[in-house]
């Protein structure tokens, strides 16, 4: 017998449009193996905009996709309405929960206000405490006043909220939450993994680490630090180390719009960094799993406290130690030694030693880490359902 139903709303491209879909659907898999009926309501820009809202389906879940416009006024109109989202909600008998992802602040506020009014809980499923991207100016004031209302109004006024970081944990520390790092169900046995060509060690970086057609004036703004993990293999290059470091996401001539200054590294990594560009989500999965590490560098600031790397989860669960940064609760869910090496962001010198002892081991200490990394179960939906189950108890019984 059915618990009730959950309302899920984000910006969710399905099926693997965008990471917050992927996400999305973990939890899917989570609520309704705890007896919920899941509905989705996604936006999607690619779309036209269809008032009513187009209704499928992804894994068994209803969806309903809403698209977006390039005019202002249409633009503005989504940022402050949630009539579609009622519209969707009023379909629905017996809704327990809404649970709005990193959702926009102004819509955010009123649909809690008609939520309570209707008797329905609302969750806040926060991964993100978005920065400054340096886009436009006035793209970022945007981004900034809704940031800070999401943040520290809206989010203060839902009934519990789930995060994925204990930064997050402290600072709604007077709210009912439940920490959940970004979770993954992508498998090794589900990818063709590539037969190893090569004895020296593959390294791997998949994402999308700034905002691309433009230059970065400030580097502290790139979120992933791509650029240093290049210059850190720079240096390692011209101290005769071998490697070969595959990026997918964009191509070396969209890194060089962003950052130009860096094109004289390449003179020498011409034959160990290789760019592919954009590929689909399987390609990427094949790529990491056939790897011996991904290389995932960021710097320490309230954006990577407040978030956990869906790229480490997708790693580890594709059988693939990390190289990453210790940042927030990282060393709670990362064996050292075992399922990865952790970079110190204000140390560079013990960056590129760490580094060197990676390049140096032998395809058997790697063979071995890959093991533990596929045999634990840390970032599996499966591991984390009873903290969940006894959140959304607790909140019922309020």
């Amino acid at each position: 017998m059915s618990k009730g139903t959950i309302i899920y709303i984000g910006n969710f491209r399905f099926p693997d449009g965008n990471a917050a879909a992927k996400l999305a659907l973990t939890y899917g898999k989570i609520f309704s193996e705890l007896g919920y009926r899941v509905v989705f309501i996604g936006a999607d820009e690619r779309k036209p905009i269809h008032r009513k809202g187009v209704q499928g389906s992804v894994q068994g879940h209803d969806v309903w996709t809403f698209g977006s416009s390039l005019e202002f006024s249409k633009r503005l109109r989504r940022f402050f309405s949630i009539q579609s989202i009622i519209s969707v909600i009023m379909k629905y008998e017996d809704v327990k929960f809404v649970v709005c992802y990193n959702f926009r602040a102004i819509p955010f506020l009123r649909l809690i206000s008609y939520c309570r009014k209707k008797g329905i809980k609302v969750l806040s499923n926060t991964t993100e405490w978005y920065g400054n991207i340096d886009k436009s100016i006035s793209y970022d004031f945007y981004r900034y006043i809704d940031t800070t209302l999401r943040m520290r109004v809206a989010n203060r006024f839902v009934d519990g909220l789930i995060v994925t970081s204990s930064y997050l944990k402290e600072f709604y520390s007077k709210s009912d939450i439940v920490v959940v790092p970004s979770l993954s169900d992508v498998q090794e046995n589900n990818t063709t993994v590539d037969i190893r060509s090569s004895q020296k060690v593959q390294l791997v970086y998949a994402g999308n680490p700034f905002n691309l057609g433009k230059r970065i004036k400030d580097r502290s703004t790139i979120k992933d630090r791509l650029d240093k993990a290049i210059r850190y293999l720079y240096y390692l290059s011209v101290e005769g180390y071998d490697f070969q470091f595959d990026i997918y996401g964009l191509t070396r001539q969209q890194y060089l719009v962003a950052l130009p200054e860096d094109h004289t590294l390449f003179d020498e990594l011409n034959d160990k960094v290789f760019f592919h560009g954009f590929v689909s989500g399987a390609e990427i999965y094949s790529a990491i799993a056939s790897a011996d590490f991904t290389l995932l560098i960021r710097d320490i600031n309230r954006v990577t406290l407040a978030g956990f790397p869906t790229k480490i989860a997708e790693s580890i669960n594709l059988g693939v130690p990390v190289l990453t940064t210790r940042i927030g609760d990282m060393n709670d869910y990362i064996l050292e030694g075992k399922m990865g090496f952790l970079l110190d962001p204000n140390d560079d010198p013990y960056n590129m030693s760490t580094l060197k002892r990676v390049l140096a081991m032998n395809h058997q200490e790697i063979d071995l880490m890959k093991r533990c990394c596929r045999e634990t179960t840390v970032f599996k939906h499966r591991n984390w359902s009873p903290q969940v189950e006894k959140f959304l108890d607790r909140l019922l019984m309020v």
